[in-house]
């Protein structure tokens, strides 16, 4: 008598678009003897992105607007070059301003800003932000600088998350402002709201939970030798997520083996097993309830979360039948947030 369970299959919950993140609160003018700016990027709430589509982003425009320093009677930032910086660890994305690249990796900004239209008559702007604020009765807000931002298919962005960027400038002071010839870093200055889908991808690797040949075999003996009776360690589910994720795992028989047309209230046609899977030993459908996971990663393999099964009773006393089996249903559900997820990989 050959006891096998049938590959476990996947009940996915289809991907849903996340809130996006509230701007901050708007910046207010900053007094200073020296020149520069703040400043503040968000995108339509129009735009979303899927990282699982095989389009990406592209060429989504995005606002950048820059707000001028002043000082304390007429001092104000007259001029204003830049360039915008990725940190280490930034996501992968492409950011153009008049149809050429104004954002580099880190280190690699190649001397970048260089210097203003007042003192180069606009030569050499080509990869940098210039812009002048005009006068002392001017706006301290800049007009919008569109940028024109590229996410690539399968870049690894967090549902709910913002990309930071860092802002590189030198500017000129007017009315009694100072200049600032050398660069000057303001780190997040830039600050892009881009709406991740939160979505999911899963699937099963591995084979069919297979007991082998147990007609012969007591509870006895099972319970004597449980690695014996237990499935090889070797098969997984494969997640990937753009955010937090639940995991909700359910029986047809509730954890109990049985042939077709068996009684599940005869415990002569039923085998009891329990399954490992996320750190727990599962014997029932009220054993593990609603796990919440943190957001897998869309790159590479994402989460691998192991599962086997072992058996808790032998079938020597059972009505004979080749054909015990159980399937079991593992349903995960893409969500927003949650402030309780913790890493499931590996348990």
């Amino acid at each position: 008598m050959k006891l096998t369970t049938y590959a476990v299959p996947l009940a996915l919950v289809g991907a849903f678009a996340a809130t996006a993140l509230a701007s901050s609160a708007e910046a207010q003018t900053q007094i200073s003897p020296l020149c520069g700016v703040t400043g503040d990027a968000t995108a339509p709430t129009t735009i979303s992105y899927d990282p699982f589509s095989s389009s990406g982003l592209s060429q989504a425009t995005i606002p950048l607007i820059l707000r001028r320093n002043r000082g304390l009677l007429t001092g104000r930032t007259d001029e204003v070059s830049l360039v915008l910086v990725a940190p280490a660890g930034t996501p992968a994305l492409d950011i153009t301003y008049q149809g050429f690249r104004v954002l580099y990796p880190e280190g690699s900004t190649a001397g970048r800003p260089r210097a203003l239209t007042s003192n180069d008559n606009g030569a050499g702007a080509a990869g940098e932000i210039r812009y002048e604020f005009g006068g002392i009765f001017a706006t301290d807000l800049s007009a919008p600088l569109n940028l024109r931002v590229t996410v690539p298919p399968g870049t690894d962005l967090s549902a709910g998350e913002p990309i930071n960027l860092d802002i590189l400038y030198i500017c000129s002071g007017a009315g009694g402002m100072l200049s600032v010839p050398v660069p000057v870093r303001l780190a997040g200055a830039v600050r892009l709201n881009v709406n991740t889908v939160s979505a999911l991808q899963a699937s099963y690797a591995g084979a069919a939970l297979d007991f082998g040949e147990i007609g012969e075999a007591t509870t006895q003996t099972v319970l004597a030798a449980p690695d014996r009776y237990t499935t090889t360690a070797s098969n997984a589910l494969r997640v990937r997520s753009s955010g937090p994720f639940q995991v909700q795992v359910r029986s047809q028989n509730n954890f109990r083996l049985t042939y077709p047309g068996g009684n599940l209230a005869d415990a002569n046609q039923t085998i009891g097993y329990r399954v490992r899977f996320l750190g727990q030993d599962i014997t029932s459908n009220a054993s593990l309830g609603t796990r919440t996971c943190a957001r897998a990663g869309v790159a590479g393999a994402g989460a691998v979360l192991p599962i086997r099964a072992t058996l808790t009773e032998g079938g020597a006393s059972k009505t004979p039948s080749p054909s015990y089996a159980d399937t079991i249903s593992i349903t995960f559900s893409p969500v927003v947030s949650a402030s309780s997820a913790q890493s499931c990989s590996g348990l």
